[in-house]
């Protein structure tokens, strides 16, 4: 196999060119199926570069979902801490119960 990039000869099982590091196979990252075209899948169709994208952009929702819920969790927090010269001992044993509940479920 001739590399596109520097006119390298390598072996047909080679992913990689030995001169010049060039992807020579490609493998789209929706059905695994490897080609020597990097575009578009010949497969199943799927272009990798909007696969990526839409991957990032769900990775970043992701991310920015779970800081608004660490960030919504400390300020819950800081609102119990700043009660508890208002409430009863009943009421912080039951509200220390159902968080140690809580954390109980998630780590599951």
């Amino acid at each position: 196999m001739e590399c596109p990039k520097c006119s390298a000869v390598n072996p047909d099982s080679a992913y990689f060119c030995t001169v010049c590091h060039y992807v020579l196979i490609h493998r789209c990252p929706k059905c695994w199926h490897e080609q020597r075209n990097g575009n578009t899948c010949e497969k199943c169709g799927t272009n990798f570069a909007l696969y990526w994208e839409l991957a990032l952009e769900q990775s970043l929702k992701e991310e920015d979902t779970v800081w608004w819920d660490t960030f919504r969790a400390r300020i819950f927090d800081l609102f119990q801490l700043a009660t508890v010269p208002f409430t009863s001992l009943a009421g912080i044993v039951r509200i220390l119960v159902a968080r140690l509940i809580a954390i109980a479920a998630s780590n599951r």
